[in-house]
């Protein structure tokens, strides 16, 4: 049975709620400036500095822009524009609340907002935010994908066990998600939409990562047509992002003209 005070709306409330981080660290690009975009999900915060074409840094779930600022120097360096996102409901972004799709569908309105991107470079549930997107036809042509989720299902059935739902709850709390993200959770799946993606994608993931199991990028990019895996060690969900091999990895991937 559920736990006395879980209940299958208080559970869903919870998993669309993101916690704000334990230190708030913006990120500060040289000679860089913060817009605001409108978008049906809210106002969004963005950072831009640098010439060139666009490259997209994108945070996960809790996260802020900061996570990837070790991106931003050999980017710059490279000749791009290095803009940064705060997904809605996190750092200075409008909102207390959001999912996956809302947040693709806030990234696609910063895209028609700001102009074409050449790539985006995403941790994370930003990697699954990202993924979505391009499903519903955002253009990006390269794109890289740090510790990258895969089914947003199983990760609603695990947060609802977590919280003392039982199966039935648990069943009523995923439908009540899918009606207020506006998509039936189990369709949210990288690997799935993966299928029907062609951009240049690199995967890179930590083999000892206890966040997301290495087992969900390499089910994703298996799907993705063409898409590159790279398996990197003892870098874990969040050290991967200053890794500087990493880094450059990423780099040189984006920097890819054909």
């Amino acid at each position: 049975m559920a736990s006395v005070s879980a209940r299958p709306e208080m559970v869903a409330r919870a998993f669309l709620t993101p916690r704000p981080p334990t230190r708030r660290q913006p990120l500060v690009l040289e000679g860089g400036e913060t817009l605001r975009v409108t978008t049906p999900q809210g106002a969004i915060s963005l950072q831009r500095a640098g010439a060139g074409p666009g490259v997209l840094l994108l945070h996960g779930w809790e996260g802020q822009a900061s996570d990837l600022a070790a991106f931003a120097p050999p980017l710059l360096e490279a000749a791009f524009t290095v803009w940064a996102m705060d997904l809605p409901a996190h750092g200075d972004s409008a909102g207390e609340q959001t999912s996956i799709p809302q947040s693709a569908r806030a990234l696609s309105a910063v895209v028609d907002a700001i102009g074409p991107l050449h790539a985006v470079i995403a941790h994370s549930v930003g990697s699954a935010v990202l993924v979505e997107a391009l499903h519903a036809q955002l253009s990006v042509q390269r794109a890289v994908l740090i510790s990258a989720p895969a089914y947003y299902e199983r990760h609603m059935r695990g947060f609802g066990a977590a919280a003392g739902l039982d199966a039935n709850d648990i069943e009523t709390m995923i439908a009540l998600l899918s009606r207020e993200i506006g998509v039936e959770a189990r369709e949210v799946s990288m690997p799935g939409r993966a299928a029907h993606l062609n951009q240049p994608a690199l995967f890179i993931h930590s083999a000892d990562d206890r966040v997301v199991s290495i087992e969900d990028s390499l089910a994703s990019a298996g799907a993705w047509r063409g898409a590159r895996h790279l398996r990197v060690e003892g870098l874990g969900h969040r050290r991967i992002l200053a890794d500087p091999a990493v880094i450059a990895a990423a780099v040189e991937f984006v920097s890819i003209t054909q």
